[in-house]
């Protein structure tokens, strides 16, 4: 199906509960339309946000992880719209491959942008004949132009099976029912500029070490992020892990190959999720950074997100270094 803005609405968001916020400030869909086999949606891109405009090198561009929380929502959305799970249900997300398809598109305009997503279903997972997830396979098009593709595959489950779940992996781990957040302790925060941020808040990575060509740091839990912290949560979310990941592959790039973050991009990021990442146990993130062979100017990053010994997420990220942009040198 092709995208396209005819009988859908940019006028207001959508109710913020249907895709899991708190604040109507990070809602970004604002209608939707079922058709055969999925749905398309439409999107407001902000042109100025707090998070999702602090990067460097970009400044002119929208953040990829803007597209990445906005194919986010739609899949909760479609799960509860036009599958019909219920509210209270839990979800869980087991992976994730973003890609950029063609980067002009996510050049800033004077106007918020235009996102129109369609999102068709690959495939269903059933339990007794009842849908219980579904991996979707949604497009993202900018003013009418393909912008960027991802495939999701995620579940959900009733809140009380849920319980049983955390509680059970909780317990194995040694910690206690209820989850804690533990009391901020002195890090060395990495330069905001060494992943690729302006704003230090929104650089999450800290005590850095570097050995036999991998790079590790820590994680930073600021459960009072506005954005990475809309609502209150059980455990460490799937978006401040995609983060992590992008941040130290810019770290891994940065030490590894000797290249400025000021000119990287992210175009790919591929990441399954193992377990759930606790509170109470550092979570640490770790990278390999290699030039890509097939991709003049880009860098794959193998990456972990690692909580003792144990791996909690893993994938690769792919960076592409951006030519020269006049506009990037003006503030």
């Amino acid at each position: 199906m092709t995208a396209t803005v005819q009988d859908l609405s940019f006028d207001r968001n959508i109710p913020r509960d249907i895709v899991h916020r708190e604040s109507i400030a990070e809602v970004f869909l604002t209608d939707a339309r079922r058709y055969c086999n999925g749905a398309v949606f439409a999107a407001q891109l902000p042109r100025n946000h707090s998070y999702f405009s602090d990067h460097r090198g970009t400044a002119t561009t929208y953040d990829p992880l803007l597209l990445i929380e906005v194919f986010r929502q739609v899949a909760i959305y479609y799960a509860h719209t036009f599958v019909g799970v219920e509210r209270a249900q839990k979800f869980v997300f087991g992976s994730a491959d973003f890609e950029i398809v063609d980067g002009e598109t996510f050049r800033i305009g004077s106007c918020p942008g235009h996102c129109t997503v369609t999102a068709d279903v690959l495939a269903e997972k059933k339990r007794n004949g009842t849908v219980i997830g579904l991996t979707l396979e949604m497009t993202a098009y900018i003013e009418e132009q393909i912008a960027a593709r991802e495939t999701m595959v995620y579940q959900w489950m009733p809140a009380n099976v849920w319980a049983r779940i955390r509680h059970r992996g909780r317990q194995e781990l040694g910690l206690p029912e209820a989850p804690q957040i533990p009391a901020p302790s002195p890090v060395a925060r990495m330069r905001p500029g060494a992943v690729g941020r302006n704003n230090p808040r929104n650089a999450i990575l800290a005590n850095p070490a570097f050995q036999a060509g991998e790079i590790s740091a820590l994680t930073v839990i600021d459960t009072n992020h506005p954005s990475l912290f809309d609502h209150a949560l059980d455990h460490v979310p799937g978006m401040l892990q995609f983060e992590a990941a992008r941040q130290i592959a810019m770290a891994a790039t940065n030490a590894s190959l000797g290249l400025d973050t000021s000119r990287m991009v992210m175009h790919h990021l591929e990441i399954s999720f193992g377990k759930f990442a606790e509170f109470e146990i550092a979570t640490m993130a770790r990278a390999v950074a290699a030039l890509d062979p097939d991709r003049e100017g880009g860098v794959t990053a193998e990456i972990r997100i690692m909580q003792d010994d144990a791996t909690v997420a893993s994938g690769r990220v792919g960076l592409q270094v951006m030519p020269v942009d006049i506009w990037t040198l003006v503030q």
